[in-house]
């Protein structure tokens, strides 16, 4: 059987190809475990030139798409390109909105092209709607092992792995993952049932993963995606243990309220260069909302032990969750004016399906929820929008797009420190430039 998976560009995004789709490349190495023809195909920087998309869409029995919110509708005309190259192929949709829609009963939503639709991990999922095929299920479901060195690891020959831009201290990275799922439960995330169990590598089997990045592709920078990479303390110590040797720099995820200095300053001393913590917000009251479990004093302290340990501190604001004001806004202003935070991104709150928000809107004064889900960007190419989707007791959407659009105006004229990624750098320059 000759299967491929694909993943759509992102034409509203900043910059859309800085990381390879590692989703994509974990399930893609189990189907070629299992014995079956497999390609991946990241149409990632093609923008919407459906010239390009047939030039490197082939023919197969199965196709796998990764489907967000947002590009559903981008999706629809990639599986209608694959019912060309094939009418007798299958589609089989995957990603966390999907889980989403489906988790909501709302799966009538979904473009009418899938034929069938993969709900959390797709690892084990797609090896059973290979053995099903052509009679797909509506739908499977198969979380993993706990024990993840089980399963393989991707095979970044897949895809041109030197294409994409991320960085780290200016250097090429590629990013990676020890660890799936948070113990968290804050009431935005749009991958609940991902997140319910955190399940690990075992940091020699990441160790190896690094080191034969290193040696095959010369990657000495890691971007480390974990969620919440500190959680299990004693694990990553010991991972910690094995990097060093290595000389290599990475950054990570870290955590408000879980994390102490001493971390830090362990994870220097491994090479981490970076740490990057969900803020959201200067006002306890929306962090509250949130379920973030967290202060605003603890994250006034990771930042500060940040400075002080010489580690680049990137900060991740969500605006426009129901209860934002004007007045909690300006906390937020507060807050960044007297962290400052070398780096940060601000991205707006969207009401994705089955997150707890969409669940329950009532519970957060949610009047109305917009369903146009082209529209549901956190942040577009420039840095600014996206807008706000929801009608709550406090503001219509069209007040809080506003509000946003004047934050992000203001927290987008501050200087940002240390190295910094490509489409940053550009906004840098656009901002120093005279009109």
């Amino acid at each position: 059987m000759i299967i491929q998976l694909i993943h759509p560009p992102h034409p509203s995004a900043t910059d859309d190809k800085l990381d390879a789709p590692l989703g994509l490349l974990y399930v893609a190495q189990m189907i070629k475990c299992a014995g079956h023809d497999v390609s991946v195909v990241d149409l990632c920087g093609t923008g919407m030139d459906e010239s390009k998309w047939r030039e490197v869409i082939g023919g197969a029995d199965l196709y796998g798409l990764t489907s967000y919110v947002c590009t559903m509708d981008v999706s629809a005309r990639i599986a209608r390109i694959c019912k060309e190259k094939n009418p007798d192929s299958k589609i089989i949709a995957g990603g966390a909105n999907v889980t989403g829609f489906h988790d909501m009963l709302w799966e009538d939503e979904l473009p009418v092209e899938y034929d069938s639709l993969v709900i959390g991990d797709g690892e084990i999922a797609i090896l059973q709607a290979i053995l099903d095929f052509p009679n797909l299920e509506p739908y499977y479901e198969f979380p993993l092992e706990r024990d993840l060195d089980v399963y393989p690891n991707p095979d970044y020959d897949m895809v041109d792995i030197k294409s994409y831009h991320r960085t780290i201290d200016d250097a090429q990275s590629i990013s990676i993952l020890t660890s799936r799922g948070c113990p968290f439960r804050c009431a935005f995330c749009g991958l609940p049932k991902q997140k319910r169990t955190v399940r690990y590598r075992s940091p020699e089997a990441v160790y190896r993963e690094i080191k034969f990045l290193k040696e095959r592709y010369g990657f000495k920078a890691f971007n480390f995606q974990d969620d919440t990479f500190i959680v299990n303390k004693e694990r990553v110590w010991k991972l910690m243990e094995l990097l060093e040797p290595l000389d290599i720099t990475f950054r990570c995820l870290g955590r408000a309220g879980l994390d102490t200095k001493e971390d830090y300053r362990r994870l220097k001393d491994a090479g981490c260069s970076a740490v990057a913590w969900g803020i959201e917000s200067g006002s306890q009251m929306i962090l509250d909302r949130m379920n973030k479990k967290v202060t605003v004093e603890q994250n006034r302290e990771v930042i500060r032990w940040a400075h002080e340990i010489d580690l680049i501190d990137r900060v991740f604001i969500l605006v426009g969750f129901p209860g934002e004001t004007a007045e909690t806004l300006e906390e937020t202003k507060q807050f960044i004016d007297e962290t400052d935070p070398s780096q940060y991104l601000a991205s707006t709150f969207q009401p994705y399906p089955g997150i707890d928000v969409v669940r329950y809107p009532a519970k957060y004064g949610v009047k109305r929820i917009y369903r146009d889900y082209e529209k549901y960007i956190q942040i577009k190419a420039d840095g600014n929008g996206g807008d706000s989707n929801i009608d709550t007791v406090w503001h219509t959407a069209e007040e809080m797009s506003r509000m946003i659009t004047d934050f992000k105006t203001w927290i987008n004229i501050r200087k940002r420190r240390g190295p910094m990624q490509g489409y940053e750098k550009d906004l840098e320059k656009m901002k120093s430039s005279p009109l």
